[in-house]
């Protein structure tokens, strides 16, 4: 994008002090939902009247808004390089959106609505730190909702952006994401757990949450190891999205792929193994009230107690889980299993002893 004001522009103080994020409590966190709101004014005009040929001319987008020309180049800069909106150039001060950026409008009924608040209580729960694309769906969203599921869902979305933003990280999943939709593969420059990062062409097949671990998980296609591979987004260094375009094979089927995960992991990569645990009565309830896994089989004892048996890929995932059960469950089956939980067990009994 060109034609913006030079970056050795004078700015006014207030503005300086929103780039440079200073921690000026209260006034930050109302600049912060200024900001917000400014990019949210700022992306429905280019949407509604910039979406064709001609785009929209700077001077209108200032008047609509009630901004200065120079706060609104600033904005155009900011959705297209920390939100990767697709903004274009249509002449001289003129600026537009690409329209597929966009999907159509939904029409929802209450009760799919009231789903979308309880995702977005389990997007509060789950951030750490403030995403404007989370914010921004959301906030579309509520506009669809009656009043008082409306009020929550901008209650709870104004408690995410008041959390630490995390620019690199959001133009490295809008990167992934957009491969993802638009069928173009994506080069990553990838840091595992151990050694060295490396970089790899991928083309992507899911975008995956992973609960426990607050995480989001990139599988797809591995160009350069010519294999499925699956990658943690907070562990992409860089993402760059190119022009190869790529198509998703007919037989990939998401939930199969995943059908032995506990978490994230694949049977494809990590052999399956079938674990027995048993549990006491105290929480046998507990465990029977809820489906863990696809494969589960429950199985009621005599005395109250209760032994669950499934089949996951690996025992490392579910180790955790095991553990969150405390002296409450026993493993019974694999016998691998058995000896790492018991391991932890006596490790972590050996720190109050």
């Amino acid at each position: 994008m060109t034609d913006r004001l030079p970056d050795d522009d004078p700015l006014d103080p207030l503005d300086d002090a929103e780039d440079l994020s200073l921690d000026l409590e209260p006034q930050a966190t109302g600049r912060k939902r200024d900001r917000l709101a400014r990019l949210l004014s700022v992306i429905t005009i280019l949407y509604s009247r910039g979406s064709g040929e001609q785009g929209v001319a700077v001077d209108d987008i200032a008047r609509l808004t009630g901004m200065n020309k120079r706060t609104v180049y600033r904005d155009l800069r900011a959705l297209e390089e920390e939100l990767a909106v697709p903004i274009f150039q249509a002449g001289r001060g003129r600026y537009g959106i690409e329209r597929k950026y966009f999907l159509p409008p939904l029409q929802l009924t209450v009760p799919e609505g009231i789903v979308l608040f309880l995702a977005s209580r389990l997007i509060a729960q789950w951030s750490d730190e403030s995403d404007q694309a989370v914010i921004s769906a959301f906030t579309k969203i509520a506009s669809e909702l009656p009043q008082p599921i409306a009020r929550h869902v901008t209650a709870t979305m104004l408690a995410v952006g008041e959390q630490d933003s995390n620019e690199p990280f959001t133009a490295i999943f809008n990167s992934v994401a957009r491969g993802w939709a638009e069928g173009r593969v994506v080069e990553i420059t990838y840091e595992p757990g151990t050694g060295e990062p490396r970089r790899t062409r991928v083309r992507p097949y899911l975008l995956e949450p992973f609960a426990a671990g607050r995480s989001i998980y990139l599988i797809g296609h591995d160009e350069t190891a010519e294999a499925m591979r699956t990658y943690k987004i907070e562990r992409i260094r860089q993402a760059t999205l190119t022009l190869d375009r790529y198509e998703i094979p007919d037989d990939f089927d998401p939930d199969q792929f995943l059908a032995n995960s506990w978490g994230i992991w694949s049977s494809d990569t990590t052999p399956p193994v079938d674990v027995r645990l048993r549990f006491d009565a105290g929480v046998a309830r507990r465990v029977r009230e809820t489906i863990w896994h696809r494969s589960q089989v429950l199985t009621e004892l005599p005395d109250g107690r209760l032994e669950l048996a499934l089949r996951v890929a690996g025992i490392i995932e579910i180790r955790p889980w095991i553990l969150s059960w405390g002296d409450q469950v026993e493993v019974l089956e694999p016998p691998e299993l058995r000896v790492v939980v018991a391991t932890a067990l006596r490790g972590a009994a050996g720190r109050y002893a």
